[in-house]
């Protein structure tokens, strides 16, 4: 695939990922939505190196909630070759609500529910080839209790199974919606798989997707896993992902 068609291809499937994963959020769990709303912060461990001339401002030590949260998601060690970060942010509960017609109900439930601090970190693949995962998202959001985290977990499945896919991914065609049988890693589990067909590339060629959309609860943290592929079914590599975001999420709480 050559450079151009590889980054055409990359800016479909993060638009396609963005859309589909915003179920992710379901009024304040983790998603796309926090990924891509809130402030970007560095990976961990990023060297940030000023231009000449100009003033270094001191950045704030992360909290210790922020580096809870940085453990939790998927690493880039977790994911095969090839992968690279190109998105990481928290959010706060002001932020998921954000300022529309329905913020103010937004962000009651969230209250509610306890919620505390989200973080979510977007990989991109330069090697697409290898795997046929193109865009991967990981998200976690932390509660005061695990009843608050199971409510926001029960609003995300009303929210994803009442979606109509079809009309949401308005630039596919062929959408099918599958909900495949939950893992042993997590207290809580829905994992849907939504494929279809896109045109993308220059010049635009239809090709077929996966989107796999799995969220999961592990005590009071709510986590998602979204895998974009292209005409590749890597329902091993998702599990792995999963599995191993969960294992991530039961160490952070300890």
């Amino acid at each position: 695939m050559d450079t151009t068609m590889r980054s055409r291809l990359l800016v479909g499937a993060l638009a396609v990922a963005v859309l589909l994963a915003t179920l992710a959020v379901a009024c304040g769990g983790g998603g796309d939505e926090e990924a891509t709303e809130a402030t970007a912060a560095p990976s961990p461990g990023a060297t940030v190196v000023p231009s000449p001339g100009a003033t270094v401002v001191p950045t704030a030590t992360p909290s210790a909630v922020e580096q809870q949260l940085n453990g939790m998601v998927l690493q880039l060690s977790d994911l095969p070759a090839g992968f690279a970060v190109a998105q990481e942010s928290f959010s706060t509960n002001q932020e998921v609500a954000g300022d529309g017609e329905n913020s103010a109900e937004v962000l009651a439930s969230l209250t509610e529910w306890g919620r505390i601090l989200g973080h979510g970190v977007v990989f991109s693949s330069e090697a697409s080839e290898q795997s046929g995962v193109l865009v991967v998202d990981s998200t976690v959001s932390l509660y005061q209790n695990d009843g608050g985290a199971a409510a926001s977990f029960a609003d995300a499945v009303i929210t994803a199974r009442a979606t109509d896919w079809q009309a949401a991914v308005a630039e596919a065609t062929d959408v099918q919606v599958e909900e495949l049988p939950p893992l042993d890693v997590a207290d809580e589990m829905l994992w849907l798989r939504v494929s279809g067909t896109a045109s993308v590339g220059d010049p635009a060629a239809e090709q077929p997707f996966i989107q796999d959309v799995v969220l999961f609860r592990v005590g009071r943290a709510r986590g998602s896993v979204s895998a974009l592929t292209s005409a590749t079914d890597a329902a091993p590599l998702v599990e792995s992902m999963v599995r191993t975001q969960a294992a991530n999420m039961a160490a952070g709480l300890q």
